[in-house]
């Protein structure tokens, strides 16, 4: 009987045996492959979160707006491997996903998307660009396989977005202790609509100086030392004196590099015709005269010595240009820097860059040098440009009329008897004279 009760549980324990093992094997599985996606959770968010970071800072350097190098409202699939270096902000986020572990392959996909709508999922943000980088990754199971649960997917998705603050001024003059830093006289006016007017010289009864039935506007105008109002001259508003200096908004604006050799010396043009030039070291400067019409190609233009001078009745055009003015001696031969000269009938059309390290930079004078002779448009020269005008410790002088335009002027002193209207840059693409910032929302 004790034989026959012994042979009736025979077996059990193999049963015992097995359900323990199922479920040892799925508390496994609960604890490791549950605890393994979680961790491949957290690097995915870490990998949009480095890609949608990135992405913003290489916009918000290198031109956030749709049609500049970004694709708004369309999904961009990242290449595998990614194009290294970017020359896209989603490619730079693609990139940053790569270094992060996460590349479009296999069983990871790396995405990304830009717009200038509202952001996704978003109440009270409103960014000049948004960019959400999406990472996710089909993460296989050991333990829970046995369990019918094959495989998970865990995803990281993170936004940023750009954030535009335009500069309050449109006119900086930089000059610290200059009498008559700020000159407007006889019939002439200076219009910043929608911008202000900072003098940072210290003068303490003529830094901003006002005659004849010269006038000045704009949002704000703000002088660190005195002004002077004679004639029929007047200034809405009139200006705050003793204001704070306020720091030259290029000044950590790099000068740009070029080979110390002369692509082109003494560059002159016929008296008449037309043609066409490429960004290039120019040393003894560039000439137009006559009533040759002169094509700029896109690019940097180093004038080293010589100056800019468009005179008679020469007429040049170009985009995205930036000429930087320069000077000294390049292979044993001494060229002297000199400035910006408009004179007589002549025609400047010329748009600065609106993305890249120049954005907004139309002429650039270089911090090291100066020369006596300022920059100067006078006559009947057109001056029709966007960009900003920058002549950090050179002076500048109109006399002739400026076209309402995205013209900003950053310049050791500033005399006007022309008309000159500067209007405000809300975005930075024009001048380059806005704040941008790039950051994480979600």
């Amino acid at each position: 009987m004790r034989a026959d009760r012994l042979s009736g549980r025979a077996g059990q324990m193999l049963v015992f045996s097995t359900l323990s093992l199922f479920f040892l094997f799925t508390v496994m599985g609960l604890s490791v492959d549950l605890g393994y996606s979680y961790f491949k959770k957290i690097q995915t968010q870490a990998a949009a979160d480095a890609a949608a970071a990135a992405a913003g800072i290489y916009a918000s350097l290198n031109g956030y707006t749709c049609g500049s190098g970004v694709t708004c409202g369309s999904a961009y699939t990242c290449a595998d491997p990614p194009t290294s270096p970017p020359t896209t902000p989603l490619q730079a986020g693609c990139l940053y996903a790569q270094k992060n572990g996460f590349v479009n392959g296999g069983n990871q996909t790396v995405t990304l998307i830009a717009n200038n709508t509202t952001p996704p999922n978003e109440t009270g943000n409103a960014p000049a660009l948004w960019i959400q980088a999406n990472v996710a990754e089909t993460v296989p199971h050991l333990f829970l396989y046995w369990a019918g649960s094959h495989s998970g997917s865990v995803a990281g998705q993170a936004l940023s977005g750009i954030t535009v603050t335009p500069a309050t001024s449109c006119v900086y003059i930089l000059s610290s202790s200059a009498a008559n830093a700020l000159t407007v006289s006889g019939a002439g006016s200076v219009t910043a609509s929608g911008c202000g007017i900072y003098v940072d010289s210290s003068n303490s009864s003529s830094a901003i100086s006002l005659s004849g039935s010269g006038k000045i506007s704009g949002t704000q105008i703000k002088v660190h030392g005195g002004y002077s109002i004679t004639g029929g001259a007047s200034s809405t508003p009139t200006p705050t004196s003793g204001a704070a200096v306020v720091a030259d908004p290029f000044g950590s604006l790099p000068a740009p590099t070029y080979t110390a050799s002369c692509d082109h010396t003494n560059y002159t043009t016929p008296g008449s015709g037309s043609g066409t030039i490429n960004p290039g070291v120019y040393c003894g400067g560039i000439t137009v005269g006559g009533v040759y019409a002169l094509t700029m190609n896109a690019g940097t233009y180093i004038v080293f010595g010589g100056g800019f001078n468009i005179g008679n009745s020469g007429t040049v055009t170009g985009s995205g240009v930036t000429i930087f003015l320069t000077g000294g001696t390049i292979s044993g031969t001494s060229y002297t820097a000199a400035g910006m000269q408009l004179s007589g009938a002549s025609t400047t059309t010329l748009s600065a860059p609106t993305t890249g390290t120049y954005q907004g930079v139309l002429f650039y004078q270089d911090r090291s040098v100066t020369y006596t002779t300022g920059n100067a448009q006078s006559g009947s020269a057109g001056l029709n440009c966007t960009g900003a005008f920058y002549f950090p410790t050179t002076s500048m002088a109109l006399s002739g009329a400026v076209s309402a335009a995205k013209i900003a002027i950053v310049a050791n002193t500033l005399s006007v008897s022309g008309s000159a209207t500067f209007n405000q840059d809300v975005t930075g693409a024009y001048t380059g004279l806005a704040h941008r910032s790039a950051g994480l929302i979600q």
